[in-house]
This record gives C-alpha cells, sequence and structure tokens, in this order.
C-alpha cells in the first residue's frame, strides 16, 4: 500500500560514444575552451594598451607643461612719455621670464620695430655690490647710480644682434649675438643668445649663468631705447614712468629700478628621466590591474 504511494523512479539509459563520436566531442570542448581563453586575453591586452595610452598621453602632457618657461612678470610702462614722439622708441610694457638656463625680455613697444628698424634697445643689470655708478658697456650716457654690472646692448637694423658686456672694474664684451658691421668685422652667435622682433616687439634672450646667477637669485635692472648715435642717451627708461631725457645727449641715471627674481624650472633632461620613471611605474601598475 505505502510501495503504491512512491514516486516512480525513470531511469535515464547511459548513451556510450564510441572511439570516433569520443574524439569529436572532447576537441570540441577543447576548441570551446581554447577560444573563451583568447577571448579573455585580448579583452586583457586591449585594456593594457588603453592604460598604456592613457599613461603616455598623461605622461606627455605633463612633460609638455613642465617644459614651459615660467609666467612672465609684466612690467608697465607709461605711453607717450618720450621727447620724441617715436613709436619705436616707446615702451608700453616689458615681459619678463625665464627657463632652466636662460633670460627672457620681450620689450613692448608703441611702434612696428620691423617696419622702422634702426631703434637701439639697451638693459642694464645690477646683479651685486659694487659695479659701474657713471657709465655703461657701450659708452652710452646712460648710468645706474646703484653700480651697473652688467650691460646689453641690442639693435634691431643690420640683421639683428646683441652683445652682453660685464664690468670688472672696466667693460669688456663676453658674448654677442648676430652679425657686425664695420672692417673686419665677423658675425658671432653665442650658444643661448638671441634676439627676435615682431610688429610690436623686440625679445632679448641670453642665459642667466653668464649674468652671474643662479635660481632664486634676484637681481635690480632697467630697460631703455635709444637711437643710433653713438652718444644718444636713454630715450625711454622702463623704470622710469615719466620722460627720462629732453633731448638725445641726455644723460640718464637709473636711480628708480625694476626687481625679477629667478624661478626653478627643471632642466629637459631631468623632465625626460622623471617622465620616463613616471611611465614605467604607470605601466607596471596598468599592467597588473589588466
Amino acid at each position: 500500500m505505502f510501495a503504491s504511494l512512491l514516486p516512480s523512479t525513470t531511469t535515464v539509459p547511459r548513451v556510450s560514444l564510441n572511439p570516433h563520436e569520443y574524439a569529436v566531442d572532447k576537441s570540441i570542448k577543447k576548441y570551446e575552451s581554447e577560444r573563451n581563453q583568447s577571448s579573455q586575453s585580448d579583452i586583457a591586452i586591449t585594456n593594457h594598451m588603453k592604460s598604456t595610452k592613457a599613461v603616455i598621453g598623461s605622461a606627455l602632457t605633463v612633460l609638455a607643461l613642465t617644459a614651459l618657461p615660467a609666467t612672465a612678470t609684466i612690467y608697465s610702462d607709461a605711453t607717450g612719455d618720450t621727447f620724441a614722439g617715436i613709436g619705436i622708441l616707446d615702451i608700453t610694457s616689458v615681459e619678463v621670464n625665464n627657463t632652466a638656463t636662460d633670460l627672457i625680455f620681450k620689450i613692448n613697444l608703441a611702434g612696428d620695430p620691423v617696419a622702422t628698424d634702426w631703434g637701439k634697445y639697451m638693459i642694464s643689470f645690477d646683479t651685486t655690490a659694487g659695479g659701474d655708478t657713471t657709465g655703461n658697456g657701450w659708452g652710452r650716457p646712460i648710468s645706474m647710480s646703484a653700480g651697473m654690472d652688467y650691460w646689453i646692448g641690442s639693435w634691431a637694423d643690420g640683421g639683428n644682434g646683441e652683445s652682453l658686456f660685464a664690468y670688472t672694474g672696466s667693460w669688456a664684451m663676453i658674448n654677442a649675438y648676430g652679425p657686425f658691421a664695420g672692417p673686419g668685422a665677423t658675425a658671432q652667435f653665442d650658444p643661448g643668445f638671441n634676439i627676435t622682433k615682431d610688429s610690436s616687439s623686440v625679445t632679448l634672450t641670453v642665459p642667466w649663468a653668464n649674468l652671474g646667477l643662479s635660481v632664486g637669485n634676484a637681481f635690480n635692472f632697467d630697460v631703455y631705447t635709444s637711437g643710433g648715435g653713438g652718444g644718444d642717451s636713454a630715450v625711454d627708461s622702463l623704470a622710469n614712468p615719466s620722460q627720462s631725457i629732453s633731448d638725445w645727449p641726455g644723460p640718464y641715471n637709473s636711480a628708480l629700478v625694476d626687481s625679477y627674481t629667478l624661478t626653478a624650472i627643471p632642466e629637459p633632461a631631468t623632465l625626460a628621466l622623471l617622465g620616463l620613471g613616471g611611465l614605467l611605474a604607470w605601466s607596471r601598475i596598468a599592467r597588473r590591474r589588466s
């Protein structure tokens, strides 16, 4: 009686594969297993490539940003403050910044130094105690009462050029860039020096080590414009908001000066090593994650 109440049990007959069918079935299962593994491997490789590309892109972006110069410090000057009324000799502002090796002065003007290119652009530096209180490297009637240690004289004509002078009891030219006119003169292009111009500015570049400077050093300076005559003085002075002279001979003394401090900027080689190290580190992390 009780036996009749129990559910009946159905036995599923066991199917036996012949050797050929068994081999086929085994091959199919092996193929499916390998395909799954290959698919997972492809996904891992794709993810790793994406991670690597992202890391490389980030590293290149960081290198590009850190290789830029320091943010320029802008020194403004009044316009229309020259007796001559000549735009290429009227300073509107000067932008000063530095890279890991160079000091850069962009002299912005009220005129076009490309169209009218006879202007002279000069910079005086007070970098240490002492210096010349009565003259400068070009012998122009321009002085710095606190003591001038270095002088840059530049010209926007004759192919453009600049020269750097140092004062050590007397003035001597220590570096130059550009063609030089006159009997027996030859072109000289010292590394790191440069002068460029556009329709509203003249830019001078000089290695700051040649000025005896190091990162963190502050120095005083003034920027001037002048004419082509050897006795011409400072037609305009950046640090002086008023008219500097009333006639070409001047003279002019920089009692007012501006100041700039060199900012630390990693050198390209250092940046490359840092970028490569970061790239390798992130690549390993990405590989582990994948």
